[in-house]
């Protein structure tokens, strides 16, 4: 089992170095991935909790890595100049399915 990832897990993952603004950000899509993972996990790991599963701490780690990619496509597309655009997922199936292995089963 593990914790929640940290502010220092997600930038080795997005291979940044240590900077007061960009930490804050970081911090920030941190935060918001840490909270959707406890809600995919119906509130049964609490922030402070050291027995998260490990693919919840991997697709958690993933999550905020993505969010703060995000911030690049605001309006929900990255381009490569006159190359083309693509448009960013609202979900990423490789998270969500890291998450499915632990999350509690919902019947409709």
């Amino acid at each position: 089992m593990a914790a929640w990832p940290n502010l220092a897990e997600v930038r080795t993952l997005l291979r940044l170095q240590p900077d007061p603004t960009e930490d804050q950000v970081i911090q920030t899509a941190l935060a918001a991935a840490i909270d959707y993972g406890i809600s995919k996990y119906g509130g049964k790991y609490p922030p402070d909790n050291t027995d998260v599963p490990p693919s919840g701490h991997e697709a958690c780690l993933l999550h905020a890595a993505r969010l703060y990619r995000r911030r690049d496509s605001v309006d929900g597309t990255i381009t490569w100049g006159d190359a083309s655009a693509i448009r960013v997922g609202r979900v990423d199936p490789d998270i969500e399915a890291l998450y499915a292995l632990y999350a509690p089963l919902v019947f409709g």
